[in-house]
């Protein structure tokens, strides 16, 4: 497809429309998608003059939402959304896959609907976020056998000269993996981010070298329930909680409320959390397990990210990790490089003011000063050249 393209504005102009992605990414829609509209189901059109330009259907040409300047107007202010012609998500064991950026590569990740097997997805997504599996990038759904058959190659390629293990592996890959793409049950120890009753179906993580990470721990600084509770699992916990008086006679109510406290904590403690950050190198991937659910996590800055897998995802070009800021649940999301959507207009706006002419010290001043603004519907670029020159700057 060329770069340009010429149709007619709904005023009758004919108009050169930059259909290439680099322009329309930041819209997060392409040239040639169908869309639902405030104004029903159209095509888009392309860029032209710093919009992104519509045919609806029934108008007789192209046209714009002058308060649609980037990706979230669109989709969280005028709601347009994507027109699929095929169904989002698995079909016949088929799954969903998406590429991103990823640390400056491009890779595939493979995304999880509803009731699929998370475990090997979350495997999956480590080994393709590491390039120790690959997938090529023309490919847009995955089978789950194929996502076995991978993943137990690379675990076959860690053990080459071991054939006892492979011969291990081999059994395994038989007999023990199909049952994983039901689902994993594990039993969590409540003393280590790493405390797993070592089942055989677990022990893929160890034959990988990917290490499977909670956070539901005993914080030792509530000293009296680490004692009683600290050393035991979760299927050890569970049945002295229905039965706590019999299990802890000794035990006064405010312990009790403590211990409930924690069976109930939705199998997270900050505690638990900060384990998991101080644990996890940089950028390092790993298996984090919550709420019979696994994700693929890493550290990134400092922080724990989880992969956004989730098929609703799929067409969220800068929606790829979430940053976990506390175990209330609150969270940012982010790009592939770890950028929040302001971050990325920032860099917008410091690039384009550089091309205006504005000294370094100058634009530095205006990112210094649009970091402060919260609204995310107002032009950034607009709002620093303001700002320059109400400072008496120049270009």
């Amino acid at each position: 497809m060329d770069d340009t393209f010429q149709y007619k504005s709904r005023d009758g102009r004919l108009v050169d429309f930059d259909v290439s992605r680099d322009s329309c990414e930041k819209y997060g829609f392409f040239a040639g998608s169908r869309v639902m509209t405030p104004k029903g189901p159209g095509t888009v059109i392309g860029v032209f003059e710093g919009n992104l330009w519509f045919h609806i259907e029934g108008d007789d040409g192209a046209t714009f939402w002058d308060n649609g300047k980037d990706y979230e107007s669109l989709v969280f202010k005028l709601n347009v959304q994507l027109i699929d012609d095929e169904p989002i998500g698995p079909t016949e064991n088929k799954y969903r896959v998406k590429r991103i950026n990823y640390l400056k590569r491009d890779v595939s990740i493979i995304l999880q609907n509803e009731n699929g097997p998370c475990p090997l997805i979350s495997i999956a997504n480590v080994l393709l976020l590491s390039q120790k599996i690959y997938l090529d990038a023309d490919i847009q759904f995955v089978t789950i056998k194929k996502l076995g058959d991978l993943i137990m190659k690379q675990a076959k390629i860690l053990y080459k000269d071991n054939q006892d293990i492979l011969d291990i592996l081999e059994d395994y890959s038989k007999n023990v993996l199909p049952s994983l793409e039901k689902g994993l049950i594990v039993n969590i120890y409540f003393d280590s981010i790493q405390g797993f009753e070592k089942t055989e179906p677990c022990q893929i993580f160890d034959y990988l070298n990917i290490k499977l990470v909670h956070g539901w721990i005993v914080d030792p600084q509530q000293k009296e329930v680490k004692q009683l509770i600290g050393h035991l699992n979760y299927n050890d916990l569970a049945p002295k909680i229905v039965t706590f008086d019999q299990s802890f006679p000794n035990a006064k109510p405010e312990l009790q409320q403590k211990i409930n406290d924690f069976a109930n904590s939705n199998q997270l403690t900050d505690y638990g959390l900060s384990l998991i950050q101080e644990n996890l190198k940089e950028d390092e991937l790993c298996v984090f397990f919550r709420n019979n659910h696994f994700a693929t996590m890493t550290k990134h800055d400092g922080y724990l990210h989880i992969l956004v897998s989730d098929v609703g995802y799929e067409r969220e070009n800068n929606i790829i990790w979430d940053r976990i800021m506390s175990k209330e649940g609150e969270s940012i999301f982010l790009s592939g490089d770890f950028r929040s959507r302001k971050d990325e207009l920032i860099i917008e706006v410091v690039n384009t003011l550089k091309l205006f002419g504005f000294k370094d010290n100058e634009v530095d001043e205006a990112k210094s000063y649009i970091q402060t603004i919260d609204k995310m519907d107002v032009d950034l670029v607009d709002e620093a050249t303001k700002y320059l020159q109400s400072r008496g700057y120049t270009i």
